[in-house]
């Protein structure tokens, strides 16, 4: 019974599997990619169908679409120079060197000055750790990097007095540069600089300035009237802007429609002239000089490195192409009224600046006649004293009559001092009747002021006029003042000007305020001190000035009438 109902139970199980199948077949297998016509690009042999005509394939999924292969670089010809090359071109006015590493200039020495060791100055300064080129390019942009240490190809053309220096390099990828020199018969040169790119591409294109200028001597380092390598910028509208050379913090970008932006010191600018064109940027610039060579024993303490100078350059930048002047000479005044309108401005005549083209036309004309700078400036002094007389004299012949009133002006003061913290109208009062003396003596308090105002732009253009003339500088006098730009030596002449300027005060009728005639008489020691390391071209100039302040004081003294009896000094 048992193995009956066994029997039934496999049978209808078998049944049951039979009949799902049946009634509920598996799946049909997904149709798979024809991979192979997918790879068909890749694989199918040329000329075969597949190959001929890709898209008759099964639909492969949708791709973005690749960019254009770029087109490749067409090689061309490299230009470059085999080995490095100095050009040297003479003009009257200089003589330029330039190098084909990087087509710098790497010198421009004047014919007709001289620096502080005698010999022909170089504006291009070259002691360590100054690079010793300027005008060279910009290293900011990979291909100018490059470029700047390559030895370009030069070629040399003549035209009468101008001269013309080609410098060519060119990479192999077509990225290439053309510098072109034009030298001509004044102290300014022209500079343009080409750029070639592959497929025309243009590049940035920039040249710095500096940094630096001349080689100034250990002397003219340490005098504070000689600064060199400070940058300067001169506005289409007349504005000038002076920077000390370690004044930049950071780069000024994008100075743009500047007559002139550059380099100077006290009597000589380099600069270029970029009108409209080019923009301009200045920037601060760290240099350290080299590790001096360690000669003794391994054991012995390294050498210390020196410190970095603080220095500034000036870069002007372009696209594809830059043309620009370049001045790189004196700051004569007439040199630069000649080369751009409104370039005179460079040199710092300060707020008199209008009066210092007569004084300098007096100043040459009695040179013309005496040969010597140094007589001229006591002559010239003297033709100012003799112009200004009239109101020296009248400050002076005041001043005497405030004097000579002092002891009624005191007797006033005593007899209003004790009441002055008591009475608040005691000082009004006091007052008035000091005005009522002065009035009956026919004195005005302020009339030895005015004469002083009146004098002084005069005097103060003519020491602008000293302190910037480059006609001064190495001009000797006489004796030991062999260069009146520079200091005296040996101190003379600041010794005799305080004298001088002492002798004076004592001459000069006091008020009798007694902390007035304290300053009078610390007033020579601090003017001494002071003038102990200017330029001993000021100095005599001021000498003379106390000199004949001195003698007119003695002749109006002497011949003096001063009106009322009660005010002459009493005979001693």
């Amino acid at each position: 019974m048992e193995t009956k109902r066994l029997v039934l139970a496999f049978a209808l199980s078998a049944a049951v599997l039979i009949g799902w199948y049946v009634l509920f077949p598996p799946p049909a297998p997904a149709p798979t990619k024809p991979a192979a016509a997918a790879a068909a690009p890749k694989t199918a042999a040329p000329g075969s169908p597949a190959a001929a005509s890709p898209a008759t394939t099964a639909a492969p999924a949708p791709v973005a679409a690749a960019p254009p292969p770029a087109a490749p670089a067409v090689p061309v010809e490299p230009i470059a120079a085999a080995a490095g090359e100095t050009v040297e071109v003479h003009q009257p006015l200089y003589t330029a060197r330039l190098s084909n590493e990087g087509a710098v200039l790497t010198a421009f020495v004047l014919a007709q000055h001289r620096d502080g060791a005698g010999k022909p100055l170089n504006l291009v300064r070259l002691d360590a750790p100054y690079p010793g080129r300027t005008l060279a390019l910009d290293p900011a942009d990979p291909f100018l990097a490059r470029a700047a240490k390559a030895r370009f190809a030069v070629a040399k053309e003549e035209n009468g007095s101008e001269k013309t220096v080609r410098f060519r390099y060119r990479e192999a990828d077509g990225n290439g540069l053309t510098a072109t020199y034009v030298f001509r018969d004044s102290y300014v040169i022209g500079l343009k600089v080409e750029r070639e790119g592959p497929a025309g591409a243009a590049g940035p294109v920039g040249v710095v300035l500096g940094p630096s200028i001349g080689n100034p001597s250990g002397e003219e380092l340490q005098s504070r009237y000689s600064t060199p390598g400070g940058t300067i910028t001169v506005a289409t509208g007349g504005s000038v802007t002076r920077r000390a050379k370690d004044g930049l913090k950071e780069a000024v970008p994008g100075l743009a429609g500047l007559v002139a932006a550059g380099l100077e010191d006290n009597y000589f600018l380099t600069a270029f002239l970029p009108g409209a064109q080019g923009v301009v940027a200045l920037r601060p610039v760290s240099l350290s000089a080299p590790v001096p060579a360690q000669t003794a024993a391994p054991s012995a303490t390294p050498a210390a490195a020196p410190a970095a100078a603080a220095e500034s350059e000036v870069v002007l930048s372009g696209t594809g192409a830059l043309a620009t002047d370049v001045f790189l000479g004196p700051k004569a005044i007439d040199i630069l009224e000649k080369t751009r309108p409104g370039l005179d401005r460079v040199i710092d005549y300060g707020w008199f600046a209008v009066l210092v083209k007569p004084l300098l036309w007096g100043l040459r004309a009695i040179h013309k006649y005496v040969g010597n700078w140094g007589v001229a400036i006591l002559l010239i002094t003297v033709v100012i004293k003799v112009l200004l007389y009239p109101l020296t004299h009248k400050q002076l012949v005041s001043m005497k009559k405030m004097g000579a009133l002092q002891p009624k002006v005191e007797a006033i003061r005593t007899k209003w001092g004790s009441r002055l913290k008591q009475d608040p109208q005691a000082r009004v009062k006091m007052n008035e009747e000091m005005m009522g003396l002065y009035k009956q003596e026919g004195v005005n308090p302020a009339g030895g002021c005015l004469p002083l105002l009146l004098q002084m732009p005069i005097l103060i253009a003519f020491y602008n006029l000293l302190a910037h003339s480059i006609e001064l500088r190495h001009a000797p006098f006489m004796l030991w003042i062999t260069d009146l730009s520079a200091k005296d030596p040996y101190y003379v002449t600041p010794i005799l000007m305080t004298a001088t300027m002492w002798i004076q005060q004592q001459m000069t009728p006091t008020t009798g305020d007694a902390t007035m005639k304290r300053v009078q008489n610390i007033m020579p020691l601090v003017m001494g001190f002071l003038f102990k390391d200017v330029p001993s071209g000021l100095v005599l100039y001021w000498l003379m000035q106390n000199i004949l302040t001195i003698a007119q004081q003695m002749i109006l003294n002497r011949f003096t009438d001063l009106g009322h009896s009660s005010m002459k000094p009493k005979a001693s």
